[in-house]
């Protein structure tokens, strides 16, 4: 396969620019490539710029605007909007509002690392270089890492910042459907983000799923490497049943020591051609004709 719909810049949570990754995607022999930063679009006009400019030279790298939504009282169930359109006033009125809890919830986040004897210095969070980046567990996580608190990405969540740990902080979110209703009032196709991560059982997601769907959800990420080969195959039994979107993507963030590379999707997705097909008409449908979506 060569294609990935879903990695992150250094506009986010990833650790590499927009034109690192399209670097990247040529090396790796993908050729179309969707950046899905959390809650923000900055970074999907660089990445277009880059891409166009790979493509004068004679390369074809197709890179598809989207981004990612955490929702849910527990930040759990992720949504992907595929073909957003930036100049949403919506979208990028939720999304800064939450930036702004992410800023607040990050300094929390520190203050009960120190009082546990952790203490991350200023310079070591990426708010000193870029003021306004939206700030989150990985960029904690990384910080430890340089101090030598711990060795690996796992290690920071599972010691310090995953759930019920000392450093972790709860962040309030918008529900599910309120962030389906606002990405298809950007004019976005929007998508259920790794299902194998939403923590429920099959009758609870696809309940989930089912909910969501009334609401506009056009699709189920399936091929996500947090899925095992049983979850996928579930999956992508649920999606093609309820004639939703198929996708995939690597979630590739640049970080090592971890499943996740570009372009390193699971195996068996003998479809992805028609359902690369099928997404990029449902995104011409929702910036053109929304109600036909």
């Amino acid at each position: 396969m060569n294609i990935d719909l879903h990695v992150h810049s250094a506009f986010s949570d990833g650790l590499l620019s927009p034109e690192a990754l399209c670097a990247l995607a040529l090396q790796q022999q993908v050729n179309v490539l969707a950046l899905c930063d959390h809650d923000t679009t900055d970074g999907l006009q660089p990445m277009r710029t880059i891409a166009e400019r790979i493509n004068r030279d004679g390369h074809r790298l197709t890179v598809i605007s989207a981004v990612e939504l955490s929702t849910g009282t527990d930040g759990h169930t992720h949504l992907l909007g595929y073909g957003v359109q930036e100049n949403c006033a919506d979208l990028q009125a939720a999304m800064s509002e939450l930036r702004a809890k992410r800023v607040t919830r990050e300094q929390q986040m520190v203050e009960a690392l120190k009082a546990q004897g952790v203490q991350i210095p200023a310079q070591m969070l990426p708010e000193a270089e870029t003021p306004g980046m939206p700030i989150g567990r990985p960029h904690v996580a990384r910080a430890l890492i340089r101090m030598g608190v711990v060795n690996t990405m796992e290690q920071a969540f599972d010691r310090y910042l995953a759930e019920g740990k000392p450093g972790y902080v709860p962040l309030e979110h918008l529900s599910a459907a309120q962030a389906v209703s606002i990405l298809r009032r950007a004019g976005a196709v929007p998508v259920l983000a790794h299902p194998a991560r939403v923590g429920l059982e099959p009758q609870a997601l696809e309940a989930l799923v089912g909910f969501l769907q009334q609401e506009g959800l056009l699709g189920v990420e399936v091929y996500h490497p947090s899925a095992s080969r049983r979850d996928t195959r579930a999956f992508e039994a649920m999606a093609r049943r309820r004639g939703l979107l198929v996708t995939g993507g690597s979630d590739y963030h640049g970080d090592r020591g971890t499943r996740a590379r570009l372009g390193g999707l699971p195996s068996g997705w003998r479809k992805w051609r028609e359902d690369l097909a099928a997404l990029q008409t449902a995104m011409q449908l929702a910036q053109t004709r929304p109600e036909a979506v």
